[in-house]
């Protein structure tokens, strides 16, 4: 992610100076509303642009912090404020696991389905709302003029800051996983889960702040405030700006709150206007115009360079053994492991061959919780993980790595560096050597023998028996899902089933 350099620390820190020291008090409005939606778009970016996910509810979240800060005012004064930020938090929080169990589209149409229930809630519930009229004689209890700008905009330099540097850390790259890879971020033990409910509901308590900084604004809160416009201009501004970076909402806040009055001789035709220069940014500056300022000025995001196979493994504590028993996984009707048993000790690599199609993916995937075995147990020391979902796996003491690379950027040997470092004692490296060379064969073999004497457990999937003869300790054949021979590897590459299901030699078979 971008970070927040002097440019923009500069640009961030004097918009609200200036607006004080020179713009008369409806240029001082108009940047305290810029401060508003910022922050509602900053919020956005938790969600939509770190985490991927288009919540269409963060306009509702605007509105209700925006009423909660009008009914609060007259008898808390400026704490309504903070009463704004619960009346949305609190929501987000409560509506969160129902809807973050959802997917793509599916999580977009339940946020719009809440959205539409805060508006009709809104327009109908009369006595608290004021229906249709909205509420209003509030505002005198709220600040006004230019302590509120003052207010908004060191909340806003608060939250740009914090973003900043949370999202520039290891949190980044957590956030691009559960984005781009999410297998891969279960597997290194990161909870998508948790993420997505702190992220929404963060998200949702900024959404109210800025909803009740905008009551004070107007001195009138209505409907609309929990309407689908609010939400459009949310997430164009964000798109606008750019969704990941930290400047993003700033710049697209700006844009919504200045061009309806810079194109106000156009009346509504700016609409249009405002809708093809979003169209113009999605297509040629992807990042955002933050991004492109940033390109123009010579500092662009440094791509993060491939980590190759580190030199040393540090030794570690953990469990001992990884014991299978009986485990079976079934799609339908096929049977694509069948009641598989085996156990790998620290400091062993274990090779798991077959012909495609004999389930040894498919195994690796029950092993780290990726998928749930309908028999069977898989355990540490004894203690059972089968019915753990892969973070929790990955905590437990495995990883893994997979047959090809995941997320943008990444390489086999990152992948397998990745899954490493998180120190789980127990490694599951799927093809590793795939299409790999000479040389980079000779740095996975060294590097696997590494892991073993530093205490690993290892599991290779690979279709190189040569390779794996050379470096493992056991070899363990599956065909159809079930395990047809286990030992040394001279000794399994002379079954004869093994040379038939795998190695093609169906005459010595016979």
């Amino acid at each position: 992610m971008a970070r927040l350099g002097p440019f923009w620390m500069i640009l961030l820190g004097l918009a609200p100076l200036v607006a004080l020291a020179v713009l008369p008090a409806f240029g001082q409005r108009m940047v305290t509303l810029v401060g508003v939606y910022a922050l509602m778009g900053l919020g956005y970016q938790l969600v939509f642009g770190q985490l991927g996910g288009l919540n269409l509810a963060q306009g509702a979240l605007f509105g209700l912090g925006a009423y909660a800060a009008a009914l609060a005012a007259p008898s808390l004064g400026p704490a309504a404020l903070l009463v704004s930020v619960l009346a949305a938090a609190v929501p987000a929080a409560l509506v969160a696991a129902p809807l973050l169990r959802l997917q793509s589209h599916y999580f977009a149409l339940a946020t719009l389905a809440l959205a539409s229930l805060v508006n009709l809630a809104a327009v109908h519930a009369e006595p608290w709302t004021g229906g249709a009229n909205g509420l209003a004689g509030f505002a005198s209890a709220l600040p006004r003029g230019p302590l509120l700008l003052a207010i908004v905009w060191f909340c806003l330099i608060a939250g740009v800051m914090t973003y900043a540097r949370v999202f520039a850390g290891p949190a980044g790259e957590a956030a691009r996983l559960l984005r781009e890879a999410p297998l891969v971020a279960a597997t290194l033990g990161i909870d998508g889960g948790l993420w997505r409910l702190v992220a929404f509901v963060a998200g949702g308590a900024l959404a109210g702040l800025a909803g009740g900084f905008s009551a004070a604004v107007s001195g009138v809160v209505s409907p609309e405030a929990t309407g689908f416009p609010i939400m459009v201009v949310c997430l164009t501004s964000v798109v606008l700006g750019g969704t990941r970076h930290p400047m993003g909402a700033v710049i697209g806040a700006t844009l919504a709150v200045c061009l309806p009055e810079l194109m106000r001789g156009l009346q509504g035709a700016w609409l249009l206007a405002y809708a093809v220069a979003t169209l113009a940014v999605v297509l040629w500056a992807p990042a955002g115009l933050a991004g492109l300022v940033d390109r123009v000025l010579d500092r662009p995001v440094p791509a993060p360079a491939p980590v190759g196979l580190p030199e040393t493994v540090p030794t570690l504590a953990g469990p001992q053994v990884l014991a299978l028993d009986g485990v079976t996984k079934r799609f339908g009707g096929v049977e694509a492991v069948a009641g598989v048993s085996f156990e790998v000790a620290r400091g062993e690599i274990v090779g798991l061959i077959g012909p495609n199609g004999s389930g040894k993916t498919t195994l690796l995937n029950v092993v780290c919780g990726l998928e749930r075995a309908d028999a069977g147990r898989i355990a540490l020391d004894g203690r059972r993980i089968d019915a753990l979902p892969a973070h929790r796996v990955a905590r437990a003491g495995i990883a893994r790595s997979f047959q090809a690379p995941m997320a943008p950027g990444d390489t086999k040997e990152s992948d397998i560096a990745r899954a490493v470092a998180t120190g789980a004692p127990f490694v599951l490296l799927d093809e590793p050597a795939a299409g790999a060379g000479e040389r980079e064969r000779a740095r996975l073999e060294a590097f696997v023998r590494r892991l073993r004497d530093a205490g690993r457990g290892v599991v290779v999937v690979d279709h190189d028996i040569e390779l794996l003869s050379r470096l493992c300790d056991r070899l363990v054949c599956l065909d159809r899902g079930a395990v047809i021979a286990s030992g040394t590897p001279d000794r399994v590459r002379a079954d004869p089933r093994v040379r038939a299901s795998f190695l093609g030699s169906p005459v010595e078979a016979s």
